[in-house]
């Protein structure tokens, strides 16, 4: 069996070991000799270094709750914290969390934990910032932001399908490019940076390549061509149901001349919600973009 095969193969089973997967990668990156997929591959093991963008999917856009104090003996606890009583200032450190950890440490927060979502506290020194804020005469004395561990499935999940679409890309190009000998070059750099920007980084977002960034926003869809639509959605890891409930949507809809239809708008919504509850391995600021570049390229409408 070729080591495309075995990747291939491993990246479907979802019992096998994710970081196995990850270190046939590994040796599939150096016989194809292309940087920025060693790269990846290394810091999925290994962890993302604060000096590297994180990939969209490790980003995530939490719900906050927290315990309060009021007069009396009084108090609440496990309260919605709404984000409109959070300063802009410090609303993305307070509800967004990144997680730069090898794909060891996700798969343990899934498996290491009883319960359904986990809990990742905000830091001590804000609470007094909210005493009055959120609830009348009530003071905040913890918060945290709730994880709920299909977020963190969906990680994982989400590099096995960027994994494979990538093999089956390279597969496609050359069969035989896993057992490449040395000083061969399977396939060619530039083919393997398009495959690798369309399938690990889903050509959105900050590529990086040791310290410098190369920014790539390719959407690969053609005006009015259906089928060039669906297979960008795939490679983003939309499921087949969801871009067939789009396709019937955009037949439903009007052509649009500047701004999307009713029911196109709608499905946008519900991929958003989907990526917000960690079901779509997407992070919710970066989902809308996706979905709503590759419907307007679809429909030929220049973005401003």
């Amino acid at each position: 069996m070729s080591l495309l095969q075995e990747i291939q193969n491993a990246a479907i089973d979802g019992s096998s070991d994710i970081e196995t997967v990850l270190r046939k990668c590994r040796l599939l990156a150096a016989r194809l000799k292309h940087e920025d997929f060693k790269n990846w591959v290394q810091w999925e093991l290994d962890g993302y270094p604060d000096d590297v963008d994180l990939p969209d999917y490790r980003e995530f856009h939490g719900q906050c709750y927290g315990h309060f104090s009021g007069p009396f003996g009084s108090g609440i606890k496990n309260a919605q914290i709404p984000e409109s009583c959070i300063p802009n200032t410090i609303k993305d450190i307070l509800t967004m969390r990144k997680f730069r950890g090898g794909i060891g440490s996700l798969a343990y927060l899934v498996n290491g934990h009883s319960e359904n979502s986990l809990r990742s506290p905000w830091p001590a020194d804000a609470y007094p910032l909210f005493h009055n804020r959120v609830y009348e005469r009530m003071v905040l004395i913890q918060a945290w932001v709730d994880i709920p561990k299909n977020v963190i499935v969906g990680m994982v999940s989400t590099v096995r399908n960027r994994i494979l679409n990538f093999a089956i890309e390279i597969e496609a190009s050359n069969p035989d490019a896993g057992e490449a000998s040395l000083g061969s070059v399977p396939v060619p750099e530039a083919k393997v940076t398009q495959i690798f920007n369309t399938n690990i980084y889903g050509n959105v977002g900050n590529v990086s390549s040791g310290h410098n960034n190369q920014q790539t926003a390719t959407i690969n869809v053609t005006t009015g061509n259906s089928q060039s639509l669906a297979n960008y959605l795939k490679a983003q890891g939309v499921d087949k149901k969801d871009i067939k409930d789009l396709e019937n949507a955009i037949d439903s809809d009007p052509k649009p001349i500047d701004t999307l239809g009713e029911n196109v708008s709608q499905w946008i919504q519900k991929m958003l919600r989907k990526s917000a509850e960690g079901t779509w391995g997407i992070a919710k600021d970066v989902a809308k973009e996706i979905l709503t570049s590759a419907v307007m390229a679809y429909y030929g409408i220049p973005r401003n």
